[in-house]
């Protein structure tokens, strides 16, 4: 449901009003910083992508039609940002210590959405199953699981269709109960 004032913020921010732009992206940061992190799985690499993502968004907001949430529209902007960081990164692929290591202290918000039948999960238990899953399950799974996106929301976000996301869904679930009981 959006109240009077994210009405009036957004539309002050679709007319190219930067105070209004940021009030969106302070609303809306945690969220988007989760979806870029369900493709990149580094925390060293998410403030370029969000910086980056940010001014995509702002120099199109007057595009942003409305047929989606504008949630919705900005973490499309983010994930397709991430894929294409991603793209680049796997063309120079460097894995250090510090990246692993850092990977176990990113706070995701995704084990609260995860059915492991009752069992406790750890932190690093969690982390080490994801990274199991290819980048597009992850993906899948963070922001429908994790961040509570609907499979509709997501197929704008990813540009699939539906079904492809709830069959992505569903699989990334297996997978990751498979992993953790392992």
């Amino acid at each position: 449901m959006i109240d009077d004032n994210t009405s009036d913020v957004e539309s002050r921010a679709r007319r190219g009003e930067a105070a209004a732009f940021g009030q969106l992206i302070r609303r809306y940061d945690h969220d988007l910083r989760n979806v870029v992190w369900s493709v990149l799985r580094s925390p060293r690499l998410i403030d370029d992508v969000m910086q980056t993502s940010y001014e995509r968004a702002f120099r199109n907001i007057e595009s942003f039609d409305g047929r989606s949430a504008i949630k919705t529209w900005l973490s499309s902007i983010c994930y397709r940002t991430a894929i294409d960081h991603a793209r680049y990164e796997g063309r120079r692929r460097h894995t250090s210590l510090d990246d692993e290591t850092a990977t176990a202290r990113y706070d995701s918000t995704l084990a609260s959405g995860i059915d492991v039948e009752s069992q406790t999960i750890d932190r690093d238990e969690l982390e080490r199953a994801m990274q199991q899953l290819s980048s597009g399950e992850a993906a899948v799974l963070t922001m429908t699981a994790g961040l509570g996106y609907s499979y509709d929301e997501v197929a704008t976000i990813m540009g699939l269709a539906r079904g492809t996301v709830a069959s992505r869904a569903s699989r990334a679930r297996q997978r990751l109960q498979q992993e953790l009981r392992s």
